[in-house]
């Protein structure tokens, strides 16, 4: 193989890399342009996605003709209408070679373990839930939010603690810390006043969820509850994405990807492990800690049938960050 080609984006950025087979990068391209079509649609996300890529090739020195396997893993990939709605992307970048499109989850899915198969889990504005059992088979929710089964994100949360604050005012609930958490970072002097806002659309609804893991860790029993409902919706949710696949009773690893996810709250960690345990003792759980394009870098000569081995995803892991400008996690 020549080089190899992942691109990865979604609602704030788009990350492109280019390897070669024993990965180590040659080249990389990075913005924070969404690349989410249902977002901004397909003009802007496919702009967004070709100068990333352009970037990353250039900075490899090599042609799109050096390509032999990419992987475009995108947000908004949730249809087998929508890889047809973006397919013209990398046909407009001349990528002539073996080349897929699918949803982003299966990249972070990848970029967690050095197997070929596993679950990935991802809670972050959105919640999703993805995996792959050694036949090569997938499945994933629609991660389209409560309305299509997926329950869990920082969005729920954030309403979730919204329900909480307007129920401790009526007296259907219980006093909470998210009263005063809630009104103060909307800015409001009184509960009256930030229910109002709320209610009247003015104040969004769905950007509380840190303050619902702060209250959590500072003992709120109500912020406790609804972190503990999030995780055992994403469990029940993983749980049945395992048993889709097969995988129950056996070994696999269990990616856990997006903030809320990362944040390590207990309550949620620990009630999403208990329901995924029912159905699959010997899953074990990784936090994500390396950006989801390695995971793109790793299915492109997959999908052209070769396997990366551990030592190739530890190299990659070990440039991608830095070569893309990003935090160490």
């Amino acid at each position: 193989m020549s080089a190899i080609l992942g691109v990865e984006g979604g609602g704030s950025h788009t990350h492109a890399v280019v390897v070669s087979p024993s990965g180590a990068m040659l080249g990389s391209g990075a913005n924070r342009d969404p690349s989410n079509w249902e977002d901004v649609g397909i003009e802007a996300a496919g702009g967004s996605i070709k100068s990333c890529v352009r970037a990353a090739l250039s900075s490899a020195g090599i042609s799109p003709n050096d390509i032999e396997a990419s992987v475009f893993a995108l947000a908004g990939v949730d249809f087998p209408i929508d890889e047809m709605r973006l397919s013209g992307v990398p046909e407009a970048l001349g990528l002539g070679a073996s080349c897929q499109l699918m949803n982003d989850a299966f990249a972070a899915l990848r970029a967690g373990t050095d197997r070929s198969f596993g679950v990935a889990v991802a809670a972050g504005t959105g919640s999703i839930v993805a995996g792959r059992n050694p036949k090569g088979e997938t499945f994933r929710t629609l991660g389209l939010g409560p309305l299509f089964g997926d329950w869990g994100s920082a969005s729920e949360v954030s309403q979730a603690a919204v329900s909480a604050v307007a129920d401790a005012h009526t007296g259907r609930g219980p006093k909470t810390e998210l009263t005063d958490r809630l009104c103060e970072a909307a800015g409001m002097e009184s509960v009256v006043d930030f229910l109002e806002g709320a209610g009247r659309l003015r104040i969004d609804t769905v950007v509380f969820a840190p303050l619902v893991v702060g209250a959590a860790e500072s003992g709120d029993d109500e912020a406790q509850g609804i972190l503990r409902r999030a995780g055992e919706m994403l469990g029940a949710t993983t749980a049945h994405v395992v048993r889709t696949l097969e995988r129950e009773g056996l070994a696999f690893d269990l990616v856990c990807a997006g903030d809320r996810l990362r944040s390590g709250n207990r309550a949620l960690i620990d009630a999403l492990s208990a329901r995924v345990a029912d159905a699959a003792p010997g899953a074990t759980i990784i936090f994500l800690s390396d950006p989801p394009v390695v995971g793109s870098a790793l299915l492109a000569p997959e999908a052209a049938g070769h396997t990366p081995d551990a030592e190739v995803r530890a190299t990659l892991a070990a440039s991608t960050g830095a070569a893309l400008g990003l935090p160490a996690r």
